[in-house]
């Protein structure tokens, strides 16, 4: 009896066990299945989750403080034959740099809108030269450059009367004003008196006055501190992180006559918005630039192991309305720049100054023609940003531009004598972010991009084969226990050989019996 009790329990244990090794298997392929169906969706939400700028929040401490080194690389064209330039000679540049700075950029007075879809902050940026990384070359080297405070001045008189211009003339002899300088490179970058920005802010109406006492091309830009800022947060629409809404108060330009001109377009170009396509135009906004530049997909480039997407300009960005009809309304009074070239004087305080990219590259020949020194190429002087797709993160910025002077024949003005129409390139540099050093940073992306993807990959395939095969052990062992296992009720005739009857007689099969019959006497 209690052979067969234990018997029917090892009997139900083995069917529990087989039960659960089946409901195990088949919770493993449900599960494997989903992953293979859901699991990129689900963490890619979870990521997406985690982009909005929120106080507090891990991206919101790099967007505010980020961990990078932006390197300012400046490069001067120095006239090595003004006087010969002034017989008529092709100027003679000589590129002299790089004079190398680091960087450090810091989001201050950051201000939170009350619904948290918005935030206002200005930005601060510091610079340090460092003489490390600019070999032999000094702030105090001193270079022969255009005097442009000089041909700014004249720039404002080229309407006035022959009388008027005679009397410039007089004045700039006076203070000694010549056609080129021999300066420091400290104080062409950061500034220096001189005599006519002096005089223009002391004798000009207050609001034509310029904002400064000194010229530099970067005057006032050390540890200065910009304009309020206002981007949208992505709280509630993601793609929306970081883009501009208004700059000091403004939602959009005043320079030009054209709302598309003056639209304020994209982001600051320290963030964009995650899931960056191929197909699609990226804007970068920047009050110096006087635009919102917009950006295309070049090629892609690896970083760290991470695929990149490499935005540039377009190729006619700076084309003439007959190259590019949007940048007719860029023409100020009607008059379009060459091709390759943006007017600036319009918000540059009325300066006779030209953007165009380094060594005029992708501008009208004829600009390289004008000048002896130059040589345009791709790999060093193209603006370009390399994007993570996922997250909208730059992991390599060179903003690169050229200041160039316009310079104008005015024969009233003694001080102009030999002087032509022309653009004269001065300087250019470059900006930004070389690559990511950051080893938090880099590996905080890398997880992001690659460990889900993995995670995926190996997750599925070992939960698919082994729910199979605990299901497929199941059937097995069920198979075997019923189908296969000899029956209970079976009767071996060896072991039973007791059971069979015998004749009392004796007279059984005579092989098998050994009882014989007695003899009757």
């Amino acid at each position: 009896m209690m052979e067969k009790m234990e018997g029917k329990r090892k009997k139900l244990c083995s069917l529990a066990c087989a039960g659960l090794v089946l409901f195990l298997g088949l919770l493993l392929i449900i599960g494997g299945i989903l992953v293979l169906l859901l699991f990129r969706s689900f963490v890619h939400n979870l990521i997406m989750s985690e982009i909005p700028l929120r106080p507090g929040s891990q991206v919101t401490e790099a967007w505010i403080k980020p961990p990078v080194r932006p390197l300012l690389q400046m490069f001067f064209f120095n006239t090595t034959n003004p006087e010969g330039f002034l017989r008529g000679e092709k100027p003679l540049l000589v590129e002299v740099g790089p004079y190398v700075y680091e960087e450090e950029w810091e989001k201050v007075d950051v201000t939170w809108g009350e619904e948290g879809d918005s935030v206002k902050y200005r930005l601060k940026k510091v610079y340090k030269y460092r003489q490390d990384l600019s070999g032999d070359l000094r702030e105090s080297d001193r270079l022969t450059l255009p005097n442009v405070p000089m041909f700014a001045s004249v720039n404002q008189m080229r309407y006035a009367g022959r009388l008027v211009q005679s009397a410039l003339s007089s004045m700039l002899e006076i203070l000694k004003q010549e056609v080129f300088n021999s300066t420091s490179v400290r104080d062409i970058i950061w500034g220096y008196d001189h005599p006519l920005i002096k005089l223009g802010n002391d004798v000009l109406p207050e609001e034509k006055r310029l904002p400064f006492n000194k010229f530099g091309f970067f005057v006032n830009k050390n540890h200065s501190v910009s304009g309020i800022w206002e981007t949208m947060t992505g709280v509630d629409q993601v793609k929306d992180v970081a883009k501009v809404i208004s700059y000091d108060g403004q939602t959009k330009l005043d320079f030009w006559g054209d709302d598309e001109c003056n639209a304020i377009k994209g982001t600051d170009g320290s963030l964009f918005h995650p899931e960056v396509q191929k197909n699609e135009t990226l804007f970068i906004f920047n009050k110096d630039l006087c635009q919102s530049l917009p950006l295309v997909f070049q090629e892609e480039v690896m970083h760290h192991g991470l695929n990149t997407l490499r935005f540039v300009p377009p190729a006619n960005v700076f084309g003439t309305p007959q190259e590019n009809p949007r940048n007719r309304c860029f023409c100020p009074t009607g008059h379009c720049s060459p091709s390759g070239l943006f007017n600036i004087s319009s918000c540059q305080f009325g300066s006779p100054m030209m953007l165009s990219w380094p060594h005029f590259y992708q501008a009208d020949p004829a600009l390289l023609d004008a000048v002896e020194g130059l040589h345009p190429v791709q790999e060093k002087h193209q603006f370009q940003i390399d994007i993570l797709p996922k997250m909208g993160v730059g992991m390599r910025a060179s903003v690169k531009s050229q200041i160039n002077l316009v310079m104008r024949q005015m024969d009233n003005v003694r001080q102009l004598k030999g002087v032509r129409d022309m653009i004269y390139p001065i300087l250019w540099f470059t900006d930004g972010v070389e690559d990511l050093e950051d080893e938090d940073t880099i590996s905080l992306l890398q997880t992001a991009v690659h460990t889900p993807e993995m995670a995926r990959n190996l997750l599925y395939p070992i939960m698919l084969v082994v729910g199979v095969l605990m299901v497929l052990a199941t059937m097995a062992f069920v198979i075997r226990r019923y189908f296969f296992s000899p029956s209970s009720t079976m009767v071996h005739p060896v072991t039973e050989m007791t059971n069979l009857p015998i004749s009392k007689a004796g007279y059984g099969n005579g092989a098998f019996s050994y009882e014989h019959p007695q003899r009757k006497t």
